[in-house]
Protein backbone atom coordinates (compact mmCIF):
# COMPACT_ATOMS: atom_id res chain seq x y z
CA UNK A 1 0.00 0.00 0.00
CA UNK A 2 1.50 3.70 -1.31
CA UNK A 3 0.88 5.84 1.53
CA UNK A 4 0.19 9.42 0.28
CA UNK A 5 1.92 12.33 2.06
CA UNK A 6 -0.58 14.76 1.70
CA UNK A 7 -4.63 14.60 2.22
CA UNK A 8 -7.28 14.29 -0.53
CA UNK A 9 -7.80 17.72 -0.98
CA UNK A 10 -4.16 18.53 -1.60
CA UNK A 11 -3.87 16.34 -4.03
CA UNK A 12 -6.43 18.14 -6.18
CA UNK A 13 -5.48 21.68 -4.54
CA UNK A 14 -3.42 22.51 -7.34
CA UNK A 15 -5.22 22.12 -10.24
CA UNK A 16 -8.35 23.74 -8.73
CA UNK A 17 -6.11 26.79 -7.65
CA UNK A 18 -4.86 27.01 -11.43
CA UNK A 19 -8.68 27.56 -13.00
CA UNK A 20 -9.89 29.65 -9.73
CA UNK A 21 -7.08 32.43 -10.40
CA UNK A 22 -6.73 31.82 -13.67
CA UNK A 23 -10.75 33.44 -13.51
CA UNK A 24 -10.11 35.92 -11.39
CA UNK A 25 -7.48 37.43 -13.68
CA UNK A 26 -9.77 36.86 -17.22
CA UNK A 27 -12.17 39.05 -15.13
CA UNK A 28 -12.14 42.79 -16.19
CA UNK A 29 -11.17 44.56 -12.67
CA UNK A 30 -11.73 48.01 -13.75
CA UNK A 31 -10.94 49.47 -10.53
CA UNK A 32 -7.73 49.06 -10.79
CA UNK A 33 -7.26 52.10 -13.50
CA UNK A 34 -9.16 54.42 -10.95
CA UNK A 35 -8.21 53.83 -7.32
CA UNK A 36 -4.72 54.13 -6.02
CA UNK A 37 -4.01 50.65 -4.86
CA UNK A 38 -1.98 50.87 -1.65
CA UNK A 39 -0.53 48.13 0.56
CA UNK A 40 -0.65 47.69 4.26
CA UNK A 41 1.16 46.22 7.26
CA UNK A 42 -1.20 47.02 9.76
CA UNK A 43 -4.68 46.48 11.08
CA UNK A 44 -5.82 49.77 9.87
CA UNK A 45 -3.92 52.93 7.91
CA UNK A 46 -4.27 56.58 8.58
CA UNK A 47 -4.18 59.67 6.88
CA UNK A 48 -3.35 62.90 7.94
CA UNK A 49 -3.67 66.12 5.86
CA UNK A 50 -1.89 69.05 6.40
CA UNK A 51 -1.25 72.67 4.70
CA UNK A 52 1.55 74.24 3.76
CA UNK A 53 2.57 77.66 4.68
CA UNK A 54 1.13 80.89 3.09
CA UNK A 55 2.41 83.01 0.71
CA UNK A 56 5.69 85.32 1.40
CA UNK A 57 4.99 88.97 3.19
CA UNK A 58 6.39 91.84 2.85
CA UNK A 59 9.41 92.29 4.71
CA UNK A 60 10.79 95.94 5.50
CA UNK A 61 14.84 96.50 5.59
CA UNK A 62 16.10 95.96 9.05
CA UNK A 63 12.36 94.08 10.16
CA UNK A 64 12.17 90.19 10.94
CA UNK A 65 11.23 87.64 8.73
CA UNK A 66 7.70 86.69 9.30
CA UNK A 67 6.96 83.20 9.77
CA UNK A 68 3.93 81.01 9.44
CA UNK A 69 3.20 77.36 10.53
CA UNK A 70 1.21 74.95 8.72
CA UNK A 71 -2.49 74.07 9.41
CA UNK A 72 -3.17 70.32 10.46
CA UNK A 73 -5.99 68.61 9.83
CA UNK A 74 -7.67 65.52 10.98
CA UNK A 75 -6.96 62.07 10.25
CA UNK A 76 -8.98 59.35 8.24
CA UNK A 77 -8.59 55.92 9.09
CA UNK A 78 -9.02 52.91 7.27
CA UNK A 79 -10.14 49.91 8.69
CA UNK A 80 -9.63 46.44 7.00
CA UNK A 81 -12.51 44.08 6.64
CA UNK A 82 -11.93 40.49 6.16
CA UNK A 83 -13.79 38.69 3.60
CA UNK A 84 -13.98 35.02 2.49
CA UNK A 85 -15.91 31.79 0.90
CA UNK A 86 -15.73 28.07 0.66
CA UNK A 87 -17.04 25.32 -1.09
CA UNK A 88 -16.92 21.20 -0.35
CA UNK A 89 -16.43 18.54 -2.73
CA UNK A 90 -17.46 15.49 -1.31
CA UNK A 91 -15.07 12.14 -2.38
CA UNK A 92 -18.40 10.83 -4.07
CA UNK A 93 -18.59 13.70 -6.36
CA UNK A 94 -14.58 13.63 -7.22
CA UNK A 95 -14.87 9.51 -8.06
CA UNK A 96 -17.68 10.52 -10.60
CA UNK A 97 -17.56 13.95 -11.98
CA UNK A 98 -18.10 13.22 -15.53
CA UNK A 99 -18.52 16.60 -16.29
CA UNK A 100 -16.15 19.01 -14.89
CA UNK A 101 -18.30 20.09 -12.00
CA UNK A 102 -15.15 20.95 -9.72
CA UNK A 103 -13.59 23.00 -12.04
CA UNK A 104 -16.86 24.99 -12.40
CA UNK A 105 -17.15 25.44 -8.71
CA UNK A 106 -13.43 26.32 -8.34
CA UNK A 107 -13.89 29.18 -11.33
CA UNK A 108 -17.04 29.89 -9.58
CA UNK A 109 -15.40 30.99 -6.64
CA UNK A 110 -12.93 32.96 -8.43
CA UNK A 111 -15.38 34.65 -10.33
CA UNK A 112 -17.19 35.45 -6.47
CA UNK A 113 -14.23 36.93 -5.14
CA UNK A 114 -13.28 39.40 -7.77
CA UNK A 115 -16.66 40.70 -8.05
CA UNK A 116 -16.83 41.54 -4.39
CA UNK A 117 -13.62 42.76 -4.55
CA UNK A 118 -14.48 45.09 -7.63
CA UNK A 119 -17.92 45.94 -5.54
CA UNK A 120 -16.33 47.31 -2.67
CA UNK A 121 -13.91 49.31 -4.58
CA UNK A 122 -16.34 50.67 -6.63
CA UNK A 123 -18.07 51.87 -3.20
CA UNK A 124 -16.10 54.50 -2.78
CA UNK A 125 -17.83 56.65 -6.20
CA UNK A 126 -21.36 54.74 -4.93
CA UNK A 127 -21.06 56.20 -1.60
CA UNK A 128 -19.71 59.83 -3.00
CA UNK A 129 -22.53 61.67 -2.19
CA UNK A 130 -23.65 60.07 1.45
CA UNK A 131 -23.25 61.94 4.91
CA UNK A 132 -21.49 58.53 6.26
CA UNK A 133 -18.69 57.94 4.43
CA UNK A 134 -16.46 60.66 4.70
CA UNK A 135 -13.27 62.27 3.55
CA UNK A 136 -10.50 64.64 5.86
CA UNK A 137 -13.20 67.27 6.46
CA UNK A 138 -16.14 65.07 7.30
CA UNK A 139 -17.77 65.40 4.00
CA UNK A 140 -18.98 63.15 1.67
CA UNK A 141 -16.58 62.83 -1.74
CA UNK A 142 -18.72 64.95 -3.36
CA UNK A 143 -20.31 67.84 -1.95
CA UNK A 144 -21.01 71.59 -2.89
CA UNK A 145 -19.40 73.17 0.74
CA UNK A 146 -15.71 71.47 0.92
CA UNK A 147 -14.20 73.32 3.67
CA UNK A 148 -10.33 74.67 4.02
CA UNK A 149 -8.15 74.05 6.49
CA UNK A 150 -7.06 77.75 6.19
CA UNK A 151 -10.88 78.64 7.38
CA UNK A 152 -11.43 80.14 3.39
CA UNK A 153 -14.40 79.95 1.40
CA UNK A 154 -15.71 76.60 0.84
CA UNK A 155 -15.31 75.00 -2.59
CA UNK A 156 -17.56 72.52 -4.29
CA UNK A 157 -16.87 70.14 -6.48
CA UNK A 158 -20.89 69.06 -7.37
CA UNK A 159 -23.61 71.45 -9.02
CA UNK A 160 -25.47 73.25 -6.77
CA UNK A 161 -28.27 71.41 -8.23
CA UNK A 162 -27.53 67.84 -9.39
CA UNK A 163 -27.99 66.90 -13.36
CA UNK A 164 -27.73 64.26 -15.90
CA UNK A 165 -24.14 64.33 -18.18
CA UNK A 166 -24.83 66.47 -21.35
CA UNK A 167 -22.30 69.28 -22.65
CA UNK A 168 -23.27 71.47 -20.48
CA UNK A 169 -22.68 70.13 -17.08
CA UNK A 170 -19.48 68.66 -18.65
CA UNK A 171 -18.49 71.89 -19.12
CA UNK A 172 -19.35 72.89 -15.40
CA UNK A 173 -17.05 70.06 -14.13
CA UNK A 174 -14.17 71.70 -16.54
CA UNK A 175 -14.42 74.78 -14.82
CA UNK A 176 -14.48 73.43 -11.44
CA UNK A 177 -10.96 71.98 -12.22
CA UNK A 178 -10.43 75.21 -13.84
CA UNK A 179 -11.10 77.46 -10.54
CA UNK A 180 -9.50 74.89 -8.37
CA UNK A 181 -7.71 76.13 -4.66
CA UNK A 182 -5.69 74.43 -2.13
CA UNK A 183 -6.20 74.82 1.08
CA UNK A 184 -4.12 78.40 1.43
CA UNK A 185 -5.95 79.54 -1.61
CA UNK A 186 -3.96 79.47 -3.85
CA UNK A 187 -4.88 78.16 -7.88
CA UNK A 188 -3.38 74.53 -8.46
CA UNK A 189 -3.70 72.80 -11.78
CA UNK A 190 -5.91 69.34 -11.88
CA UNK A 191 -6.38 68.10 -15.35
CA UNK A 192 -9.17 65.56 -15.28
CA UNK A 193 -8.60 62.66 -17.51
CA UNK A 194 -11.59 59.96 -18.00
CA UNK A 195 -15.49 60.43 -17.35
CA UNK A 196 -16.58 57.63 -15.51
CA UNK A 197 -20.62 57.35 -16.53
CA UNK A 198 -23.18 54.11 -16.23
CA UNK A 199 -23.07 52.10 -19.81
CA UNK A 200 -26.28 53.75 -20.63
CA UNK A 201 -24.75 57.17 -21.14
CA UNK A 202 -21.63 55.84 -23.32
CA UNK A 203 -23.29 57.58 -27.01
CA UNK A 204 -24.22 60.66 -24.94
CA UNK A 205 -20.19 60.64 -23.60
CA UNK A 206 -19.45 60.04 -27.20
CA UNK A 207 -21.24 62.74 -29.04
CA UNK A 208 -19.82 65.52 -26.16
CA UNK A 209 -16.26 64.20 -26.45
CA UNK A 210 -15.95 62.91 -29.74
CA UNK A 211 -17.28 65.91 -31.75
CA UNK A 212 -15.64 68.42 -33.42
CA UNK A 213 -18.58 70.44 -33.36
CA UNK A 214 -20.83 71.30 -30.71
CA UNK A 215 -23.65 68.45 -30.30
CA UNK A 216 -27.27 69.90 -30.64
CA UNK A 217 -26.90 72.82 -32.37
CA UNK A 218 -26.96 74.71 -36.01
CA UNK A 219 -24.09 76.13 -38.55
CA UNK A 220 -21.06 73.96 -37.42
CA UNK A 221 -20.29 75.65 -34.34
CA UNK A 222 -17.12 75.01 -33.07
CA UNK A 223 -16.83 72.40 -29.86
CA UNK A 224 -14.85 74.41 -27.53
CA UNK A 225 -14.80 70.99 -24.89
CA UNK A 226 -13.25 68.83 -27.78
CA UNK A 227 -9.82 67.73 -26.75
CA UNK A 228 -10.35 68.46 -22.82
CA UNK A 229 -10.08 65.25 -22.31
CA UNK A 230 -8.77 62.04 -24.89
CA UNK A 231 -11.11 61.20 -27.34
CA UNK A 232 -13.12 58.08 -25.92
CA UNK A 233 -11.75 59.09 -22.53
CA UNK A 234 -14.49 57.75 -20.89
CA UNK A 235 -14.99 54.40 -18.42
CA UNK A 236 -18.47 52.80 -18.49
CA UNK A 237 -18.81 50.59 -15.10
CA UNK A 238 -21.20 48.43 -14.82
CA UNK A 239 -20.98 48.51 -10.90
CA UNK A 240 -22.27 52.02 -10.57
CA UNK A 241 -26.05 51.61 -8.07
CA UNK A 242 -27.23 54.56 -9.66
CA UNK A 243 -27.11 54.90 -13.51
CA UNK A 244 -27.44 58.48 -13.19
CA UNK A 245 -24.49 59.36 -11.64
CA UNK A 246 -20.90 60.53 -13.67
CA UNK A 247 -17.67 61.38 -12.47
CA UNK A 248 -14.58 63.54 -13.87
CA UNK A 249 -12.13 62.14 -12.67
CA UNK A 250 -7.56 62.94 -12.32
CA UNK A 251 -5.08 60.51 -13.33
CA UNK A 252 -4.03 57.49 -10.85
CA UNK A 253 -1.83 59.54 -8.16
CA UNK A 254 -2.93 63.07 -8.33
CA UNK A 255 -6.43 61.65 -6.82
CA UNK A 256 -6.96 60.19 -3.29
CA UNK A 257 -9.49 57.75 -3.44
CA UNK A 258 -7.56 54.67 -2.93
CA UNK A 259 -7.71 50.64 -2.01
CA UNK A 260 -5.61 49.20 0.80
CA UNK A 261 -4.88 45.73 0.25
CA UNK A 262 -3.85 43.48 3.78
CA UNK A 263 -4.66 40.39 2.59
CA UNK A 264 -4.56 39.54 -0.92
CA UNK A 265 -6.66 36.69 -2.10
CA UNK A 266 -5.31 33.49 -0.85
CA UNK A 267 -6.70 30.60 -0.33
CA UNK A 268 -6.20 27.24 1.60
CA UNK A 269 -7.54 23.65 1.69
CA UNK A 270 -8.29 20.97 4.35
CA UNK A 271 -10.34 16.99 4.74
CA UNK A 272 -13.16 16.69 6.66
CA UNK A 273 -12.38 12.98 8.25
CA UNK A 274 -15.76 12.05 9.08
CA UNK A 275 -17.43 12.60 5.60
CA UNK A 276 -13.92 12.28 3.47
CA UNK A 277 -14.91 15.41 1.88
CA UNK A 278 -12.30 18.06 0.71
CA UNK A 279 -13.02 21.80 1.48
CA UNK A 280 -11.59 25.05 0.12
CA UNK A 281 -11.82 28.40 0.68
CA UNK A 282 -10.83 31.67 -0.71
CA UNK A 283 -9.91 34.64 2.08
CA UNK A 284 -9.07 38.40 1.63
CA UNK A 285 -8.74 41.57 3.69
CA UNK A 286 -8.61 44.99 2.36
CA UNK A 287 -10.06 48.62 2.80
CA UNK A 288 -11.00 51.05 0.65
CA UNK A 289 -11.81 54.93 1.06
CA UNK A 290 -10.26 58.47 0.83
CA UNK A 291 -9.00 61.60 2.52
CA UNK A 292 -8.81 64.46 -0.06
CA UNK A 293 -11.82 65.23 -2.01
CA UNK A 294 -9.78 67.49 -5.04
CA UNK A 295 -9.14 65.48 -7.97
CA UNK A 296 -12.86 64.26 -8.47
CA UNK A 297 -15.76 66.43 -9.51
CA UNK A 298 -19.23 64.12 -9.62
CA UNK A 299 -23.11 64.68 -9.90
CA UNK A 300 -25.40 62.18 -8.54
CA UNK A 301 -27.74 63.09 -12.16
CA UNK A 302 -30.74 64.51 -12.18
Amino acid sequence: MVTSTGGFSQLLAPGLYDVMFNEIDAQPNQWLGVLNTMTSQRAYEEDLKVAGLGGMVSKAEGQDTSFDDPIQGSTVRYTHASYGLGFRITREMWDDDLYNIMNQMAAELGRAASYKIEVDAWSVFNNAFSSSFTGQDSLSLCNTAHTRLDGGTAIANRPSTDADFSYTTYQAALDAFNQLVDDRGRPIVMRPSVLIIDPTFIWQAKEVLNSVYRPFTANNEINPLHGEIEENGYLPCRYFTDSDQWFLVVPKGQHDCKFWWRVRPETAEADDFLSGDALYKIYARYSRGFSEWRGVYGSSGG
